[in-house]
């Protein structure tokens, strides 16, 4: 019987461009300029296809006893996060010079985590789950400190290594338990262990409270956030933006397919917990980013609030919940690319904004940047006509269909609170004038086909959101 690699695929063609941009770096002759990004894109596409390919129909199934899958849950979030990964490649060029750390091992670990990703969002195995997870982290450690000269970025590495042991611990703990209640890390196994009442007690409580924890750090949820700020503020500003778009889709993906597959029977005794974790979300990552007037760390916060809204659906029936979630992570990496992107393209001579005066006038400067930054801001804040709009409305109808109106009503209250900060920036951007000289860099080919990706996405959303929504709904049939 031949083994048909299919599922796997993408994520071995994504593997092997990371190990020919290092060799690509070791034998590029010294003083002549190797093509990182064109090659990265180029493995990224070709990953993508293979995607496609799959989502047609050719290859579909599970592999290796069913511990990975290429269903349709899966090739949706593999193109999500293959999108991601591609416009944080079209990003990074210019930022990268500008902050002197443009070398090959930049491209080669984006890409070794975009593989932890992939892994993440396809196994149906914990222990596979957990190696994909690792993938990811390990990797995306090593992004945050890049900037080696840099006090805040190697505090940001070690401050996102130590949160994230402690989150693979927790989460480990959580699979024992599991484990020793069901006799599988399958996790068809262990539904159906648990949904025949054979397991069922104190243990799968206690193991669904480990692997929430375990999955709060990964998604910045309160308590378990406080890595976030520091880690997104002392990171290049383009390791930031992918963090920010592509881990959320990726651990919300497992997110999800561990509790509504595997854990689905125990519901009534983790939805409460959610509910609670996500209030708390909303009002400490809105209220933290009202005192803020740094920009990454504002959009930090806001981070944390979002992970809130978001799981705001979990208490939802697995069916609403997991698709309002899916149509909201595409929207919400679109914004927050676009978002840190903006920060990143400024970039000049080492020098970036870092604060609200620094984007004064910015309108008068940067017009075009100024327009899209505004409709990235207004999407977050969740303003009609715009992807963060109908997102919201789904996540708060999927609460609201299971009877957390209390929790729906919170969300749109916070999501008020954030109109403050959000327009802040906005009034700083076309109502105060330009403080001194324009110091900022005119922005890349790159920057622009990728902002411009941003936000035809925010706004196409916005205004016609069915064909996502659909293809929403059909991969949450397959959880």
């Amino acid at each position: 019987m031949i083994l048909d690699l299919t599922p796997v695929l993408p994520a071995l063609v994504v593997a092997v461009t990371g190990v020919l941009l290092l060799l690509a770096q070791a034998f590029t002759p010294k003083g002549k300029p190797a093509p990182f990004a064109p090659l990265a894109i180029a493995g990224l596409l070709a990953a993508l296809s293979l995607v496609v390919r799959t989502l047609a129909g050719a290859g579909r199934g599970s592999i290796l006893a069913g511990a990975v899958a290429a269903d349709d849950f899966a090739l949706f979030l593999e193109i999500l996060i293959l999108g991601v990964a591609i416009v944080s490649v079209l990003l990074a060029p210019s930022y990268l010079r500008s902050a002197g750390i443009e070398r090959g091992e930049y491209y080669a670990l984006l890409l070794f985590s975009v593989v932890g990703m992939l892994g993440l969002v396809s196994s149906l195995e914990l222990i596979s789950l957990f190696v994909a997870l690792e993938i990811m982290s390990v990797a995306l450690y090593a992004m945050a400190g890049m900037q080696r000269g840099r006090v805040q970025s190697q505090e940001a590495a070690l401050k996102y290594f130590i949160t994230g042991a402690f989150a693979s611990a927790f989460f480990l703990y959580g699979v024992a338990l599991l484990y020793g209640v069901s006799g599988s890390t399958s996790l068809a196994r262990i539904a159906a262990t648990l949904g025949s009442g054979a397991g069922s007690g104190p243990m799968v409580v206690l193991a669904a409270g480990l692997l929430l924890v375990g999955f709060g750090f990964k998604v910045g949820a309160v308590p378990f956030h406080m890595w976030t700020p520091d880690v997104y503020e002392g990171s290049p500003t383009t390791v930031t933006a992918f963090m920010a778009a592509g881990v959320k889709a990726a651990a919300f993906g497992a997110f999800l397919r561990v509790f509504f597959g595997a854990l689905s029977s125990a519901a009534h005794d983790w939805q409460p917990a959610i509910a609670v974790l996500a209030g708390m979300t909303m009002v400490v990552g809105n209220l933290g980013a009202l005192a803020q007037s740094n920009l990454k760390r504002m959009l930090a916060f806001s981070s944390i609030a979002h992970a809130g809204y978001l799981l705001t659906a979990f208490v939802a029936m697995p069916e609403a919940a997991a698709s309002s979630v899916l149509f909201y992570l595409v929207g919400y990496a679109a914004v927050n690319l676009g978002s840190f992107g903006a920060i990143a393209a400024l970039a000049k001579d080492g020098k970036e904004p870092q604060t609200l005066d620094d984007l004064a006038g910015l309108s008068e400067r940067r017009p075009a940047l100024a327009a899209a930054l505004t409709v990235f801001l207004i999407s977050l804040m969740g303003v009609p006509v715009s992807a963060g709009f109908v997102g919201k409305f789904y996540l708060f109808s999927a609460a609201v269909s299971t009877g957390y109106v209390a929790l729906a009503i919170l969300g749109v209250l916070m999501s008020v609170v954030s109109a403050y900060y959000y327009l802040r920036v906005v009034v700083v951007m076309y109502m105060h004038e330009p403080a001194g000289a324009d110091t900022w860099a005119e922005l890349s080919w790159g920057a622009r086909i990728a902002l411009a990706v941003a936000v035809l996405v925010t706004l196409g959303l916005g205004v016609y959101p069915l064909p996502v929504l659909e293809l929403a709904r059909q991969a949450t049939a397959s959880l």
